[in-house]
């Protein structure tokens, strides 16, 4: 089976307001995908390129595979005999939050739950009466329809499950099972092997905003903020940020940071409480080739973000 390759703008990318609600569309199939529109009753064969509509259905069937892109950068893979169906997509132009919710009917898909550093994402998928959500994590799910059980996966960021009953949250490097209905037996430590495939299908599919890569001395200087494990929470938000630098000598000479709140830092690592609110966090950084570059990202402290 070939390898479901897709190139992503994230990492370094451009920071620019997005208004509309990603279009999702098949971007590679291999073998025999098909798609069911709307409330249609027939199945037809899938082409890459392809625009799913809202009520969309996709199955990849036996030794087939296919991938699904969403415009502002999040990504699905849908392992053989796997069924899932696009409830909707929408975007909250005053939240700068897009929303996926997706039907995950039987099989396997693994998320990448991400958007561009400025955007926030709130990435559902259910199934079985069972909800996951995610934003700006990795993750995958095997979904048992006779069983009615789910498997969950974090490879980076956090899951949060919802069974009907309580609320589990699967962090970094954790695995849970779920039914719906039944009180959860918490996570486990990810098995090694699949921590492994689920690293490499990551790694395959594109970068990642929640790495924190530093680039090597030379070419253009760049800087990135890193070390923000969610740039969603609850009220106070504690958040952990860091420069990070690419090209130019490689080494930061100053840093200056700006919290959109009236309040400032000029280390390399900081820490930062925020308040309800929507802020833009701007950094300004100079290398020791006296090179300047900034990098920004967008902080959403809600009430209760339900991550």
């Amino acid at each position: 089976m070939k390898k479901l390759l897709t190139a992503v703008l994230l990492t370094w990318g451009v920071f620019a307001w997005a208004e509309d609600a990603s279009i999702v569309r098949i971007a590679q199939s291999d073998g025999s995908v098909e798609i069911r529109r709307g409330g249609a009753k027939d199945w037809k064969p899938a082409k890459e390129g392809d625009v799913l509509e809202r009520g969309d259905r996709i199955a990849a069937r036996d030794k087939s595979a296919v991938l699904l892109s969403w415009s502002n950068g999040s990504m699905a893979k849908l392992y053989p005999n796997t069924e899932i169906e696009l409830a909707g997509v929408s975007f909250d132009l005053e939240k700068k939050l897009e929303q996926t919710i997706l039907e995950l009917v039987k099989g396997r898909v693994f998320a990448k739950a991400q958007v561009p550093e400025h955007l926030f994402a709130d990435f559902q998928i259910r199934m079985g009466g069972l909800g996951t959500r995610a934003q700006g994590a990795e993750f995958a799910l095997n979904f048992d329809p006779e069983k009615k059980t789910t498997t969950a996966w974090s490879i980076l960021g956090r899951v949060v499950a919802d069974t009907g009953t309580e609320i589990l949250r699967i962090d970094e490097g954790s695995q849970a099972t779920i039914q719906a209905g039944v009180k959860p037996g918490g996570t486990v430590v990810m098995d090694d092997k699949i921590k492994q495939s689920l690293a490499k299908v990551s790694k395959d599919l594109g970068g990642s905003l929640l790495i924190d890569d530093v680039g090597a001395a030379g070419g253009e200087f760049a800087v990135k903020i890193g070390g923000v494990v969610s740039r969603r929470g609850n009220a106070p938000y504690k958040v952990g940020m860091k420069a990070l630098a690419k090209g130019g000598s490689g080494k930061l000479k100053s840093v200056s940071w700006e919290f959109g709140d009236g309040e400032s830092a000029k280390t390399k690592d900081v820490e930062h409480t925020f308040t309800q609110g929507l802020y833009v966090v701007i950094l300004r950084a100079e290398d020791e080739n006296g090179e300047k570059a900034t990098a920004q990202t967008a902080i959403s402290v809600e009430a209760d973000c339900g991550c």
